[in-house]
């Protein structure tokens, strides 16, 4: 991945990472989050947590699946919108996580803004603002 000067890399960089991973291989995008990173999720549905705290929590809850295959296929992301902040380290994107229900083939594309805050190459915070309830819907109709 290239970087910026003393080999850290940008939130922009982290973000294509990020990107790259969730298309190629999922759960090490856990590894781009600094040991005391938080991943949040606003809009997370009832029974679901709505903050991981820390890299762990955050890989615990991933692997909550049982390991076995995905219901569903990421495929790519479009349409991605990156806009600066005041703040150095943080950036928030817009996009639209494109993909399929693996056994049904129902393509499906689910728009999301996420706010990252990345510091020595590291995530410490991604707050994801997407509508869980699509997702539930097109496994319900699996």
């Amino acid at each position: 991945m290239p970087s910026s000067a003393a080999g850290t890399a940008t939130p922009r960089e982290i973000l294509a990472k990020l990107h790259e991973l969730t298309l190629t291989d999922a759960p090490a995008t856990v590894d781009l989050y600094a040991e005391n990173g938080v991943h949040e999720l606003p809009f997370a549905p009832p029974g679901a947590p709505s903050r991981l705290d820390g890299r762990e929590a955050i890989r615990q809850m991933m692997n909550a699946g049982g390991g076995g295959p995905s219901p569903v296929e990421y495929t790519g992301f479009e349409n991605v919108v990156v806009w600066k902040t005041t703040d150095p380290e943080v950036i928030v994107a817009e996009y639209e996580l494109v993909g399929k229900v693996v056994s049904n083939g129902e393509p499906f594309r689910v728009p999301n803004l996420l706010v990252l805050r990345v510091r020595d190459g590291q995530i410490l915070l991604t707050r994801s603002y997407f509508n869980p309830n699509q997702f539930a819907q097109l496994l319900a109709s699996a």
